[in-house]
């Protein structure tokens, strides 16, 4: 008699609620990051991307609560960038230390930077190195920053690279930084309140400047200047400048000049002589840098800064 093994069916998976309570946590947690989000992006103290968009406001406090930043923290420092949020390298690298784990630069010249770590508790050593020949093979040497301060962007490659290696949990994984997604020709940068060194080690835009809208023909003359007002020379040295040293954007045009001169401006001929000549002297600093000097003869095709609008 032929024997028949016994088939058990296999017992049903155990159900439980643990997405269902992440989700409704994540609710909730929604609703605060919303109230706080709608308060601080009606305020200058937030980047100008978020101001006045408290959706997008909230979903980067909410992002940044899974990353440890506090709210405030997280609005300074948490882009999304076509989709994916992203970080700024030091501050990868400032998460990754603050879990105890270790990083360092082993070398640094103008073209060549070499980034280490350690993650806590191991003695293996992620070495990192970008050289401007790596950078220039990948197409990104084409950005005018790469030629203005190559340290910062080669340091932000390498830098980058270490911190997800050694600690991918105490970055959940994130994919990019700001100076990957930016300097690879995908968006521009976005927008961050900083001193006036830091932005424009941030202002990595490769887009062209925006065409200004198109002014509305009127038959009565225009106002006569003040004589305190930005003269016609000092709008085509800084538009001049400000192409040198990579800023090729509005936005980032108007940031800058708010961060120097201690107030916002629409357009630049809000700017008066004497707050003209300190952007001026700003940009003229940080162009001493570059490679080549600046002529500051060249004039715009379009207005960086508003123009006449």
């Amino acid at each position: 008699m032929t024997e028949i093994a016994t088939y058990e069916a296999p017992s049903a998976p155990v159900v439980t609620f643990v997405g269902a309570a992440s989700i409704e946590a994540t609710a909730r947690a929604l609703v605060d990051a919303h109230k706080i989000g709608t308060a601080l992006c009606r305020t200058a103290f937030v980047p100008k991307h978020f101001q006045g968009k408290p959706d997008d406001a909230a979903a980067a406090i909410l992002y940044g609560s899974t990353i440890n930043m506090d709210p405030v923290t997280a609005l300074q420092n948490v882009y999304v960038i076509g989709g994916k949020p992203a970080l700024y390298a030091r501050t990868m690298a400032a998460i990754v230390m603050s879990h105890g784990h270790q990083m360092w630069t082993e070398e640094e010249s103008e073209g060549r930077v070499t980034v280490a770590g350690r993650r806590k508790g191991s003695d293996k050593v992620e070495r990192v190195t970008w050289t401007s020949e790596m950078a220039q093979r990948a197409g990104y040497t084409s950005n005018a920053k790469y030629k203005s301060d190559p340290r910062s962007m080669l340091y932000a490659r390498a830098s980058g690279d270490v911190a997800r290696r050694i600690a991918p949990d105490a970055l959940l994984g994130m994919a990019h930084n700001v100076e990957e997604l930016t300097v690879a020709g995908e968006v521009s940068e976005p927008q961050r309140p900083a001193a006036a060194a830091d932005r424009m080690r941030a202002a990595l835009g490769s887009q062209p400047a925006e065409e200004p809208e198109p002014e509305t023909p009127t038959a009565e003359p225009d106002p006569e200047p003040s004589p305190d007002a930005i003269t016609s020379a000092q709008q085509k040295k800084m538009g001049a400048l400000m192409r040198e040293v990579g800023i090729t954007q509005r936005d980032l045009a108007l940031a800058f000049v708010a961060d120097v001169i201690g107030r916002e401006v629409d357009s630049r001929n809000e700017l008066t002589k004497v707050e003209a000549g300190r952007v001026i002297d700003a940009l003229e600093a940080d162009a001493a840098r570059a490679d080549e000097p600046v002529d500051a003869e060249v004039v715009a095709d379009e207005p960086l800064i508003g123009g006449d609008q």
